[in-house]
């Protein structure tokens, strides 16, 4: 079996253990919330404070980050036919990723910093 066959294991893989992160992680937010005693600002702080929720979080964005990024540039690549406008939307996707992605870890770096 030649390498060029196998090409799109590692996308499928990554979209599908990234999939089954986002879901656990979904389930845990939301037994989080309801287990609550109060609904507010200050309770949901401290629980981002909790430096084992804060790197569930960042591994949350992560795999939201790469399962996006697989599933939206297989999506420009399979209906995207003209290729400076497919390079032009890559990039931009790209771009609202990275800077995503920035954003968030910044709001949690500051979080464990605080």
């Amino acid at each position: 079996m030649s390498l060029y066959v196998l090409e799109g294991l590692r996308p499928w893989v990554i979209q599908r253990v990234s999939a089954v992160y986002i879901v656990l992680f979904i389930l845990y937010a939301t037994y989080c919330f309801f287990s609550a005693e109060t609904i507010a600002f200050a309770p949901w702080r401290e629980w981002l404070y909790n430096p084992f929720n804060t790197t569930v979080v960042g591994i949350f964005v992560i795999a939201l980050l790469f399962h996006a990024w697989i599933g939206m540039r297989d999506v420009v690549l399979d209906y995207v036919h003209n290729i400076m406008l497919r390079i032009f939307i890559l990039a931009l996707l790209v771009g609202v990723l990275i800077g995503s992605g920035l954003w968030v870890f910044r709001i949690l770096l500051l979080s464990v910093v605080s």
